[in-house]
């Protein structure tokens, strides 16, 4: 599926290190190993998609059952 590119819901690297709470090696580290959310790549650039960084974070809910 393609998608357009809209700078406006992206995130780079780092905002997404920091949204996530962990370094950006760890982000580059999964990009690397093809886990992380679906990127654009532009002039060098690596800007994350926001609706696939969602869907990632949405996934990773965990329901406790008591």
């Amino acid at each position: 599926m393609n998608k357009n590119f809209d700078i406006t819901n992206t995130l780079d690297t780092t905002e997404l290190a920091e949204r996530w709470g962990v370094s950006k090696k760890s982000i580059d580290n999964r990009r690397y190993r093809g886990q992380g959310p679906n990127y654009f790549k532009i002039g060098g650039a690596i800007r994350y998609d926001l609706e696939d960084v969602r869907k990632i974070e949405n996934q990773s809910y965990t329901k406790v059952t008591n």
